[in-house]
C-alpha cells in the first residue's frame, strides 16, 4: 500500500469518493473505476466562450470532488484534478497558447467565508495551474460585499448579486504584456467572471483576460443541478 493510499485509508475508510464504495485501492481519494472515468473526463475540457476554458464538464463524479474541496477540507484534491486536467491535451495547450506572462487571479472569498473554511479554494486551484503550466499567482481582487449564495438565483439574478462585488487591490502594478486569468471552480452563467473582468477594466486589462475554471455547469442541467446544490448546501 503507497503512504498516499495508507493516509487515505486511515481517515477516510477507504471510502472511494466518487463512487463511495468501500474496501477497493484508492488513488489516492478514487478507486481504479473513478479515476479511469476522471481521466476520461479530463480530455474532454469546455469552452463556454472565447477566452474561457473550464477544465473538465459538470457530471456527478467531478460534483462530488469539488463538494469535498470546498466543504470537506480537501484542498490537495484541487491539486490532483488541476495536475490530471493538464497531463497533456487540449487544456495543456489553450493554457500555453494564451502567453508566457499569465497571472492567475483567483476569486476571492470574503472574510467572512475565509475564515469558516480556511483557505479560498479558487487559489489552490491557481497556485496548481500556475506549478503545472509556470506564471504566477495574484490575488489581485478584494470582495467587498457578502451577498447570498449564487446558486439560490436564477441567471439575471446572479448578474446583479455580484455586480461591483469585487475591486482590485491598491497600487496594484502590472507589466503591459501580462494576461490576467480569473480562476473559480465552477464556470455557470459568467456573471462572477464578469464581475471580475469588470474590476480589472479599471487597469484596462480586461479585454486582455482570460477565465480558467475546474468545472462547467451545462446551461441545459442547470434547474436540475439548481435543486441537487441547494440540498448540498453548494455555496460560493
Amino acid at each position: 500500500m503507497s503512504f498516499f493510499s495508507g493516509i487515505s485509508s486511515f481517515a477516510f475508510g477507504n471510502e472511494c469518493l466518487g463512487c463511495h464504495r468501500l474496501g477497493r485501492p484508492l488513488d489516492p481519494w478514487l478507486c481504479p473505476d473513478c479515476k479511469k472515468e476522471l481521466l476520461k473526463l479530463a480530455e474532454d475540457p469546455r469552452h463556454p466562450a472565447f477566452d474561457i476554458l473550464c477544465l473538465y464538464p459538470m457530471t456527478p463524479l467531478l460534483k462530488s470532488l469539488v463538494h469535498a474541496i470546498k466543504y470537506g477540507n480537501m484542498p490537495g484534491l484541487a491539486n490532483y484534478l488541476v495536475r490530471i486536467s493538464l497531463q497533456s491535451g487540449d487544456s495543456l495547450e489553450t493554457l500555453k497558447s494564451w502567453g508566457k506572462n499569465l497571472h492567475f487571479v483567483p476569486v476571492p472569498l470574503h472574510k467572512a467565508r475565509f475564515r469558516e473554511r480556511g483557505y479560498n479554494q479558487a487559489e489552490k486551484i491557481a497556485a496548481s495551474i500556475s506549478e503545472c503550466v509556470g506564471g504566477s499567482v495574484e490575488n489581485a481582487l478584494v470582495r467587498r460585499t457578502f451577498r447570498i449564495s449564487q446558486t439560490q438565483l436564477s441567471r439575471d439574478a446572479r448578474a446583479h448579486n455580484v455586480a461591483g462585488a469585487f475591486v482590485l487591490k491598491k497600487n496594484l502594478r502590472w507589466s503591459s504584456d501580462c494576461i490576467p486569468v480569473i480562476v473559480d471552480d465552477v464556470f455557470t452563467t459568467g456573471a462572477t467572471s464578469t464581475a471580475c473582468l469588470y474590476a480589472l477594466e479599471r487597469k484596462n486589462l480586461g479585454g486582455m483576460a482570460k477565465v480558467c475554471t475546474l468545472l462547467c455547469e451545462e446551461s441545459a442541467s442547470a434547474k436540475a443541478d439548481f435543486v441537487a446544490d441547494s440540498s448540498l448546501g453548494w455555496d460560493a
